[in-house]
């Protein structure tokens, strides 16, 4: 499991909201990297952790990024799949 964090936006006051997604296509910690790499470029994701294991993936996001689809998109460009239906 991998969990990082995006430097320097983090706010004690901010309120940010938490969004899981179960993703298939995940096989290693490889892939795990790659989905952190690509949502952490994404403006108001504040800490992202993939597990292959298990396919999940939590987001912690903060205000400024309200949707669910923003972050699918992203995880299925870059190769994987996201299951409808789990989330917020």
């Amino acid at each position: 499991m991998l969990t990082t964090t995006t430097a320097g936006h983090a706010r004690e006051y901010e309120i940010m909201d938490t969004v899981q997604l179960q993703v298939t296509g995940m096989s290693c910690s490889g892939c795990e990297q790659r989905i952190a790499k690509v949502l952490g470029r994404i403006e108001g994701v504040r800490e992202v952790t993939a597990d292959h294991s298990s396919g999940r993936v939590q987001v912690r996001i903060g205000p400024e990024l309200a949707e669910r689809a923003v972050l699918a998109e992203r995880i299925e460009a870059a190769g994987f799949e996201v299951i409808e239906g789990v989330g917020r």
